[in-house]
């Protein structure tokens, strides 16, 4: 596997020229061409001959990338078949001019769910949950779960948002303004809301994002493996795949190399850690070298774990027929996997699993190709909707360059 950490080439050399380029050109000094044919140029001179294409086609969506996209930092991390590249730009913090690499820690947001229903898959392909199974088999003592006319929603209709709930349920005792906003967010508060109040719509027929049904779905997969979250996803990923900084808690080591990114009023982002409920919907830390490991463990068709990627990677709720689609990206989508927006091979870009996430300063993007065994993550360090969706594009674009049509 040929790696490449923030902007070091394959035989370990830095294109410390192409870099300069960039710099002149965020100095006003050189155009947006010049800079991007520099770096191209330079590194690919470097690059191993059964890389280039894989290396210059990442180095250019890359440049763009970062140009566009107005953040401090920005990595980018490509999985094609065994090989791999990994690549940082601009600062881990404003102003501190160190580039980010490999090895910097960043927030995932919402991409946690896809690790979320990583565990679901992997659960019911041993036989300790089954995708139909009602959330009330979960829940706690003395908690009666509500459903909508009779109808019970189970832990797949959580997985695909399709199970009635609203977005959010917060602790309306906490006012804000009172230091982290994620201490609104309680458990006592989910379970008594779910015991309550019926969800709005029959489960499987409208799809709306709910970030509280995935703490319900995360609340549900530790009951099942009889373990608090945090160890059920150390035990069955993180241990297993060796991610060696993918965590729900920061260790005193790692937070120097935690990233610092905007908030949406272009404040550095205080980074608040989120409540245990939180776990399951917006809680995983991780770097670029750990998305890779990740990446090819979903793309290497492993024996061992075909029956949950088999699981994983199928689309489990179509958007055709449903009521409703509220905030699970319809446009150019056409149904729900466990976690994953499915998009149809359409031209010239392959089917595409895709999840994005925004959370402390981070804005995220992941896509899976597993027919072309092709993954692409990248992490910008600001939160601004309008960047993202041009990050979104230029993943979609290179996913086109690398997966052509063809053998």
């Amino acid at each position: 596997m040929h790696h490449r950490g923030g902007r070091t080439d394959f035989a370990g050399r830095r294109c410390d020229e192409g870099q300069g380029a960039v710099v002149m050109l965020l100095r006003g000094r050189v155009s947006i061409g010049t800079a991007m044919l520099a770096v191209a140029a330079l590194c690919s001179g470097q690059a191993a001959a059964e890389d280039l294409a894989l290396r210059d086609a990442v180095t250019m969506t890359g440049t763009a990338m970062f140009l566009n996209s107005g953040a401090p930092g920005l990595v980018l991390a490509v999985v094609r078949g065994d090989d791999s590249v990994v690549q940082g730009y601009g600062e881990t913090a404003p102003g501190n001019k160190v580039e980010p690499d490999g090895r910097s820690i960043i927030r995932l947001g919402s991409v946690s769910k896809v690790f979320a229903t990583d565990l679901l898959a992997t659960l019911a392909a041993e036989g300790r949950v089954g995708l139909t199974d009602p959330l009330s088999r979960y829940a706690p003592a003395g908690v009666a779960v509500r459903s909508f006319g009779g109808q019970p929603f189970s832990l797949l209709d959580l997985a695909t948002h399709s199970a009635g709930l609203p977005r959010e349920v917060r602790d309306p005792s906490v006012k804000d303004g009172d230091g982290n906003p994620f201490l609104a967010y309680k458990r006592d508060t989910y379970w008594a809301w779910i015991g309550e109040n019926t969800p709005a719509y029959a489960p499987g027929t409208t799809a709306m994002y709910s970030n509280f049904g995935y703490g319900l779905l995360g609340e549900a997969l530790a009951k099942a493996g009889g373990k608090p979250y945090a160890d059920l996803l150390r035990d069955k990923l993180i241990a297993p795949l060796r991610l060696a900084d993918t965590t729900l808690r920061l260790s005193d080591a790692q937070r120097p190399r935690l990233m610092v990114g905007l908030d949406p009023f272009g404040k550095r982002d205080p980074n608040w850690e989120v409540p245990e409920i939180m776990y399951a919907s917006a809680g995983v830390y991780s770097s670029a070298d750990d998305m890779v490991r990740w990446m090819h463990w979903h793309l290497a068709r492993d024996e061992k774990s075909a029956a949950a990627l088999s699981l994983a990677h199928a689309m489990w709720r179509p958007h055709d027929g449903l009521a409703r689609l509220v905030g699970v990206e319809v446009t150019g989508a056409e149904g729900m996997g466990l976690g994953w927006i499915v998009s149809p091979a359409r031209d010239g870009v392959p089917l595409l699993l895709g999840k994005s996430g925004g959370l402390g300063g981070f804005m995220t993007y992941v896509v899976l190709s597993p027919n072309r065994r092709l993954g692409i993550f990248v992490a910008a360090s600001r939160v601004n909707f309008a960047m993202f969706e041009g990050l979104r594009t230029a993943v979609r674009q290179l996913a086109a360059e690398l997966a052509p049509a063809g053998p």
